[in-house]
């Protein structure tokens, strides 16, 4: 979206449920999503649930959900630690202990920690992550484990843009800029500062059941200076038609979750089967004052020519306030109807409150799954969709009502080589009502307004993993589907590609077992958007290496290769605006281990 914005999409739809230990709110602002965009050195893997999630997460998009898993102490003494430097003085150091704090190993802590700090390959951006967690686990008793823990990370950025560059002037003629164009001057900034406290207990209760609960709080606090470009420069001059909007905002916001779940087995009838009842809390606040600076006059040059001087900032003069509850309580069992035969049933019932309306919904989830063979399993499976938004449907200039929706899949999953290589094929159909067609930035609203319709994405996934050889390892994927507006026929979302493949292989060399090689391959096919004047990405792709040696059973040594082919791609398209992704650009990394 922007250079401190991420959104991730599958299936044609952004992914909101963005969770750590499968706790969080889902995001209902599409602009909102990752904002903080996770550092990976906290999670020890990160799991990625295909389709709509509706069972323990009602609401959210389709497409997908994202769990982080976090480190987590280990008995055994360990020690990582890791410095690199790449393009742009890129800059990285990263240092991760864990063992016992009791000879019985009953009480560990972790604790994790990273800087990184650089220039970039677009104009004046620069930016400063750092962060540090600690975790401290108990064993309370032999049935009762209790872990605490705070995390704090900073994200602090300069030249940072709001929006990005048009991309056609005003007779709707493309423009093209030179890759490290940045239109953000030296006096912006993006700084974001999150404070996590989180808490779990499990609890082994009689025979194989357990009882987790949950709680984690996350508090942010943002501030900026930014411009926005609004409009498209004047065909005959390349200056006027451009309207700035700079803008200085203070935000903070606060996120509270809590969830309680019992999960066993229980028999009858002659088999044994499976359930799981839970119950999840929220509340998410925003707090926001802002202010509009002076005005910065007119463009008298071409635009990447021009850098405009800091406006006066008077005091904050607006404000806005955002409240959100939802409470959900969901079960399902797994029945177990042979040895290869089972059902799964299951529902939730989600309530959401906020400060301008209120909202229930009860989604079920049914699945059915079959052991063709050891190797072969296949399943259906069938969920309702549910999901708050905080657009403004310009139909009514009133926010829109909640999205509705039914997702089907069928599918089979496979392994072979005892579960060393596993592999999918997925076809999928999904159906939302309400749903924002072509969101856009409104400074009348100060948010997000767009047309609300229907849209249906259906397709085809496949996907395999794990070790063809002792030497070869793959990561592949590819998935194409169509996303259509249902009320006019055409194309929805044509700024998502609707095709992707995905590539990851990495090679030990027998004659050299120390050394690994790899390579990926990141293709897909053409977008455009139409929000004002078509603006199109063909087709591409990325390709990117790696090489590592183990020096010793405590070093290695690795070099990282990005884009080698110097591909000039936008990386996004989203109201008539885009940026250029980085151009070919190398890190190289000591890590040592203990």
């Amino acid at each position: 979206m922007e250079t401190n914005r991420t959104t991730y999409t599958a299936r044609g739809f952004d992914i909101s449920n963005i969770l750590v230990d499968g706790i969080g709110i889902p995001q209902v602002d599409s602009y909102n999503y990752n904002n903080s965009d996770a550092d990976s050195y906290f999670y020890d893997r990160v799991e990625i649930v295909k389709g709509a999630d509706a069972l323990t997460n009602a609401l959210g998009d389709p497409g997908a959900t994202i769990n982080y898993i976090r480190k987590r102490p280990t008995k055994e003494f360990q020690a990582n630690a890791g410095v690199s430097y790449g393009s742009w003085d890129t800059q990285r150091y990263e240092a991760d202990i864990s063992g016992s704090l009791t000879q019985d190993g009953r009480v560990r802590g972790r604790l994790v920690g990273y800087e990184k700090v650089g220039d970039s390959y677009l104009d004046r951006y620069s930016e400063e992550k750092n962060g540090f967690q600690g975790i401290l686990e108990a064993d309370v008793t032999d049935t009762t484990n209790v872990s605490a823990g705070y995390s704090k990370t900073r994200q602090y950025a300069n030249g940072s843009q709001w929006g990005a560059l048009p991309l056609v002037n005003s007779k709707g003629e493309p423009l093209s800029y030179s890759r490290n164009y940045n239109y953000a001057p030296s006096w912006t900034y993006y700084d974001w500062e999150i404070d996590n406290y989180f808490a779990n207990i499990e609890q082994k209760l009689w025979g194989d059941w357990k009882l987790r609960l949950g709680y984690n709080l996350k508090k942010s606090d943002v501030k900026d200076k930014m411009l926005y470009l609004s409009g498209f420069p004047s065909a005959s001059d390349n200056t006027s038609g451009i309207s700035l909007y700079p803008e200085i905002y203070n935000q903070k916001f606060k996120e509270t979750t809590a969830n309680a779940d019992i999960q066993g087995t229980f028999n009858l009838l002659g088999q044994q089967h499976e359930a799981n009842i839970g119950y999840n809390w929220s509340k998410y606040s925003a707090q926001s004052v802002y202010s509009y600076g002076s005005s910065l006059g007119v463009i008298t040059t071409d635009l990447p020519s021009w850098t405009p001087e800091e406006p006066t900032w008077g005091d904050f003069t607006y404000a806005d306030s955002e409240e959100r509850t939802m409470k959900s309580v969901y079960g399902a069992t797994r029945i177990h109807l042979g040895e290869d035969l089972k059902f799964i049933l299951g529902a939730n019932y989600t309530e959401i409150d906020t400060l301008e309306y209120k909202k229930n919904k009860v989604s079920p989830y049914a699945g059915i799954t079959y052991n063709f063979t050891p190797e072969y399993t296949g399943y259906m499976s069938y969920t309702s969709i549910f999901r708050p938004q905080t657009v403004i449907d310009l139909s009514t200039k009133q926010t829109a009502v909640p999205v509705e929706g039914e997702s089907y899949e069928l599918g089979v999953k496979s392994a072979w080589l005892d579960g060393a290589l596993t592999g999918n094929i997925a076809i999928f159909r999904t159906d939302e009502d309400n749903f924002a067609l072509n969101p856009l930035w409104d400074p009348l609203y100060n948010k997000y307004s767009s047309p609300i319709g229907t849209i249906r994405s259906q397709g085809v996934e496949v996907g395999l993993t794990g070790k063809l050889t002792d030497n070869l390892d793959l990561v592949f994927g590819f998935s194409t589907f169509s996303l259509k507006n249902m009320e006019t026929g055409e194309r929805g979302r044509p700024n998502i590609p609707t095709q992707t493949l995905n590539v990851l292989a990495s090679y030990t060399i027998p004659q050299i077992p120390k050394l690994k090689v790899g390579a990926s391959i990141k293709w897909q096919d053409d977008i455009h958007d139409t929000s004002y004047s078509t603006v199109k990405q063909d087709a591409y792709a990325l390709l990117n290496v790696m090489a590592s040696y183990d020096l010793n059973e405590h070093v290695l040594f690795q070099v990282n290769g990005n884009n080698l082919t110097n591909e000039k791609y936008l990386t996004g398209l989203s109201g008539g605006q885009g940026y250029y992704g980085a151009p070919a650009n190398y890190t190289v990394a000591v890590k040592f281990k203990y």
